[in-house]
C-alpha cells in the first residue's frame, strides 16, 4: 500500500521521503492529521486507488492509470478539492478477482471519498460486490453490462461503454456495413468474455435473426491459440468478434491466423498497435477493426477536439504510457477523476451520500472521450451514439498523434 498527497510536494519526492518511514503517523498522514468528511480536523479528500502493481497484468494495465495520474496533476494545479490537498492511497490487487475482498477491507478502513479501479470485469465484479455495503463511490474499468445497473450496484458508476453497446456496434459493422454472414466469436474466459459473448449472440439473434457459426472461449493464460483458430477456419468464419483485454492474447490469435493464411474481417475490443504486430501480413492487419469512442477518432472531414489532442500530448509524454497510448486515452479514469472533482466543487461537500445524489443527476457532462450521463437506476454513463468503429492500421498515420487516436472505419 502506498499513500501520498497531492499538495506542494511532488509524488516522487513524497515517495522518496516515505521510504524511510514506517507508519502513516510518522509521515503526518494519520487519521488525526487528515481529518474526515465529518467531525474535527481539516477535511481532506481521500482517493482509494486499486491497480495491479505486481502480477502478470501489472505492465499491461499500468498505462490505463495514466489518465488518472494526469487528472491528479490537474486537480493539484487547481488547488486540490475544496481548497485542500488530496490524499491518495494505492492498493495492489495483483490483477486478481481473489484479491478484491482483502483490498476492499483496506479501502473501507481508509474511508475514501471515492475509489478509482480496479480494472477488468472479473476484478470489478468482485470489488463492487465486496464494497456494496460500504457505500463507497467507485468507478472501475469493467464493461460487463450488469456493472452499470444502478439498482444492483448503486455506488458504482460505469464510465465505459458496456458489453451490450459494444456487441451492437460490432455486429452492425460486420453484418450491415461489411455484409458478412458467417460471423464467429472468440473470447477470453472471464466475466467480460462471458458478457460480450452473450451480448453478441443476442444481438445477432434479435437484430438479424442469425446466430454465430462458431464460438471459441480460451483461458486468459492460454499460450497457443491454434486449436481455437482452426475451429473458426473450419466453420468458414468471414467476420470475427475478437474480445479480450490482453494484448498478448490478440498477438497469439493473429499468429495462428497468419500461420494458416486465415484472414477474416475482425472487430476487436483492443486497438493497441504494438511492435509485435509488425510480423503479420498486411492483409490480416488491414482487416482488423475495433470498437472505440467517436471523440477519439478522425475522418477526412472531422478532427478530434483540442482538448483530446492536448490530453494525447500529455499521455505520450508520460513515462507510464510505455507505447500503449491507446489504452491510456480510452481509459475511463481521467474523465472519472475530473467529474468527481466537479461534483465535489459543485456540492461543496466530501460526503459520499451528497456526492452520489449529485452523480445520479449528471446529464451531458463533457468528458474527453464522450458525454457522460447517469440516473439513479442507469449507471452506464456512455451513450450509444458516442461508440464507433476504428481501424487498427491508422495507428501508423500521422493523424493518430503517435498511434493514440484512430481513423473511423468507412461506412459507420
Amino acid at each position: 500500500m502506498v499513500t501520498y498527497r497531492t499538495d506542494g510536494m511532488s509524488r516522487r519526492g513524497f515517495l522518496a521521503g516515505a521510504a524511510s518511514a514506517t507508519t502513516l503517523g510518522a509521515l503526518g498522514l494519520g487519521a488525526a492529521a487528515c481529518g474526515g468528511s465529518g467531525g474535527g480536523g481539516t477535511k481532506t479528500a481521500r482517493i482509494g486507488w486499486v491497480e495491479p502493481k505486481t502480477g502478470r497484468l501489472a505492465a499491461a494495465y499500468k498505462p490505463i492509470y495514466v489518465g488518472a495520474r494526469l487528472a491528479l496533476e490537474d486537480i493539484k494545479a487547481a488547488g486540490g478539492l475544496l481548497g485542500q490537498a488530496v490524499r491518495v492511497t494505492e492498493h495492489d490487487d495483483k490483477g486478481s478477482p481473489a484479491s478484491q475482498p482483502a483490498v476492499a477491507q483496506r479501502l473501507v478502513r481508509d474511508e475514501p471519498t471515492f475509489v478509482v479501479g480496479p480494472t477488468g470485469s472479473s476484478q470489478v465484479l468482485a470489488s463492487v460486490t465486496a464494497l456494496s455495503r460500504a457505500k463507497l463511490i467507485q468507478s472501475a474499468w469493467g464493461g460487463a453490462e450488469l456493472l452499470g445497473d444502478g439498482d444492483r450496484f448503486p455506488h458504482h458508476y460505469q464510465l465505459v461503454y458496456n458489453t451490450r453497446q459494444q456487441a451492437e456496434v460490432a455486429a452492425r459493422f460486420l453484418h450491415e456495413v461489411r455484409g458478412l454472414r458467417k460471423i464467429g466469436i472468440i473470447v477470453e474466459n472471464s466475466e467480460f468474455g462471458t458478457s460480450i459473448r452473450d451480448a453478441v449472440v443476442r444481438t445477432l439473434r434479435d437484430a438479424y435473426s442469425a446466430k454465430p457459426v462458431a464460438v471459441e472461449v480460451f483461458e486468459v493464460d492460454a499460450s497457443d491459440m491454434t486449436p481455437f483458430v482452426r475451429n473458426l477456419e473450419r466453420a468458414g468464419v468471414d467476420g470475427l468478434g475478437l474480445f479480450t483485454g490482453q494484448p498478448q492474447a490478440t498477438v497469439l490469435i493473429l499468429r495462428a491466423m497468419a500461420a494458416s493464411d486465415f484472414h477474416p474481417v475482425i472487430v476487436s475490443h483492443d486497438l493497441n498497435y504494438i511492435d509485435a504486430l509488425g510480423e503479420f501480413p498486411r492483409a490480416l492487419l488491414d482487416g482488423f477493426f475495433g470498437t472505440t469512442y467517436r471523440g477519439l477518432t478522425y475522418t477526412a472531414d472531422e478532427k478530434p477536439s483540442a482538448e483530446v489532442r492536448k490530453l494525447v500530448e500529455r499521455i505520450n509524454a508520460h513515462p507510464d504510457t510505455a507505447g500503449l497510448g491507446y489504452s491510456a486515452v480510452t481509459s475511463p479514469y481521467y474523465d472519472y477523476m475530473m467529474l468527481m472533482a466537479k461534483v465535489v466543487e459543485d456540492t461543496r461537500s466530501l460526503d459520499p451520500a451528497r456526492l452520489k445524489a449529485a452523480l445520479d443527476k449528471v446529464s451531458g457532462h463533457p468528458g474527453i472521450r464522450a458525454k457522460v450521463s447517469f440516473t439513479a437506476k442507469r449507471h452506464s454513463g456512455i451513450a450509444g451514439e458516442d461508440i464507433t468503429i476504428g481501424t487498427l492500421m491508422s495507428a501508423k498515420e500521422p493523424e493518430s498523434l503517435g498511434g493514440v487516436l484512430r481513423r473511423r472505419a468507412d461506412g459507420v
